[in-house]
């Protein structure tokens, strides 16, 4: 008998069913239905009792259940007391990052967590956001920061990192260089330089178009956000650049102008697999990041670039 059977024997217990404690433990009804069988044999007695509609406890299974949450909740403190007493901020975080991540807010960020948390290694990597998620799913990353909420949000923890608006960014001799705003539906006869398709904000920005009427002409698709700016610079096509990176573009290069009607808006957020128990490291980084995001929204925003 291991924690796992008692774990998942108290899951079944009380939700009543195999098939919703398999969903909120995140492992299938098959292996949640296996362990509690085995469970039974190792203990000779039928702990609870199966039909179409709902699972109930035995008699005995009652009695059980009370003295198997006991153990849980003792096994559960001992490992939380053993942790905190013998943590150290140390370790490894892998951070999963997309292209149209606020390359400053970030470098700042991670510097100042490496301050912190010397002893900490991070390693990043480059990816787009459905990537990102597959990777965290599949255990390759820890920790991602992706453009919008994820697909499945019901796989994920998460909070939000960024929320800026789109703008249009234009060769500074182009013909919507001169105008204070622009209307998505305006962009209609364009050519686009867009992120490559594994950045959700690819598929965004063709959706928020479809509705506006009309379907883009792609001149480009990149990974790189630099190559996306340098080919607007050299009027080969417009593109979609959130605003605060926009601010740190040169005016020598391009124009920035916003987008309405309408207005789309990018989110990038923080996410980490539900249900999966996070490495020290990681939890840190968290934590700070939260803490530093809360205290960013009290400071002057940076300055820019001259």
């Amino acid at each position: 008998m291991e924690i796992v059977h008692l774990q998942y024997f108290i899951a079944v217990a009380r939700h009543r069913s195999f098939s919703r404690a398999a969903a909120a433990s995140h492992v299938s009804q098959s292996v949640i239905s296996k362990l509690v069988k085995d469970l039974e044999q190792e203990l000779g007695v039928l702990l609870l009792n199966r039909n179409a509609k709902k699972v109930t406890l035995t008699e005995a299974g009652t009695i059980f259940l009370a003295e198997a949450d006991k153990v849980v909740t003792l096994f559960n403190n001992l490992t939380s007391d053993f942790e905190n007493r013998c943590k150290l901020p140390r370790g490894k975080i892998r951070i999963g990052l997309p292209l149209m991540t606020e390359a400053v807010l970030f470098a700042q960020l991670l510097g100042n967590f490496r301050k912190k948390y010397p002893e900490i290694e991070t390693e990043l990597y480059e990816f787009g956001s459905k990537k990102i998620e597959l990777a965290i799913q599949e255990g390759l990353l820890d920790i991602g920061i992706i453009c919008c909420l994820p697909g499945s949000p019901g796989l994920y923890d998460s909070f939000l990192f960024s929320h800026e608006p789109l703008k249009v960014v234009v060769h500074p001799g182009h013909a919507l260089a001169k105008l204070k705003q622009v209307s998505l539906a305006d962009l209609s006869q364009e050519s686009f330089i867009l992120s490559s398709q594994d950045f959700s904000l690819h598929d965004e920005i063709i959706k928020k178009c479809n509705q506006a009427g009309f379907q883009p002409k792609v001149a480009l698709e990149t990974s790189q956000r630099e190559l996306m700016v340098q080919t607007v610079a050299v009027n080969l096509g417009i593109a979609l650049i959130p605003q605060n990176i926009c601010e740190r573009l040169s005016t020598e290069l391009v124009r920035t102008i916003p987008l309405v009607n309408p207005e789309i808006i990018h989110n990038m957020s923080v996410i980490w697999k539900k249900g999966r128990a996070l490495s020290y490291p990681a939890k840190l980084f968290i934590e700070f990041v939260q803490a530093y995001l809360l205290s960013e929204q009290t400071q002057p925003p940076f300055e820019k670039p001259v």
